[in-house]
């Protein structure tokens, strides 16, 4: 079996090396290459890279993660995959701490030193960057991406395509509701509605999130 990250740019490169850290700990990928429709190339970084069709084309060999940061893209990409019956993959790096008790959707990955605690659930194509600490009981929707540090209080819920910026803080027991954006080191003591943008401490409304999209 093959993995195929979905997306060249930067992160897709630190996906790679994620996945080679995985390799490396237990082999469970042959060859590990970059889906990119956009580059002339056909080598990025560390590896090769292939078109989406060829992908379609062989894919019973492949699993596919994609590595891309914008939430509303994620979850594009995930339906243009399921459209095509392209199998998912869960990437976890070694050193993060998953609890026997939660459960980790298909697609999601997960970065280095991530912790995430009992009884937690990780919807589906989640995009997970290191140290990462999710308290106990949390629930998260499809599509969403948490980066560095974010770290949310026990039994949040978080709705699909939700964005939460480099060392946020959420409160315990609240609601984050789908195409919601956290911005980086807000800290969170009530609330977010869906289509909100919240920044600051403590955190406030800034704008509606109307185009869904976090990075302009």
């Amino acid at each position: 079996m093959k993995l195929a990250i979905y997306g060249s740019s930067g992160s897709g490169c630190e996906v790679y090396d994620l996945a080679t850290r995985c390799n490396n700990a237990q082999k469970k990928w042959n060859k590990i290459v970059f889906i990119d429709d956009f580059k002339e190339s056909k080598h990025e970084y560390l590896a090769d890279i292939i078109k989406f069709d060829d992908l379609v084309r062989n894919k019973n060999d492949y699993e596919v993660v994609i590595s891309v940061g914008e939430p509303v893209a994620r979850k594009a990409l995930y339906e243009k995959l399921k459209k095509d019956d392209v199998a998912l993959a869960t990437v976890i790096d070694p050193t993060a701490i998953i609890s026997p008790s939660a459960t980790i959707g298909e697609g999601t990955i997960i970065f280095e030193y991530a912790l995430v605690h009992c009884n937690v659930k990780v919807g589906n194509n989640c995009l997970m960057q290191p140290y990462t600490t999710f308290g106990h009981g949390s629930v998260t929707g499809n599509h969403c991406v948490f980066s560095s540090r974010f770290s949310p209080g026990g039994d949040c819920t978080f709705g699909d395509c939700v964005y939460c910026g480099m060392q946020s803080i959420i409160k315990e027991k609240l609601t984050i509701g789908s195409n919601a954006v956290v911005s980086m080191g807000a800290c969170v003591f009530q609330d977010v509605a869906e289509n909100s943008v919240v920044i600051g401490n403590p955190a406030r409304p800034s704008i509606k999130n109307i185009s869904g999209k976090v990075f302009r």
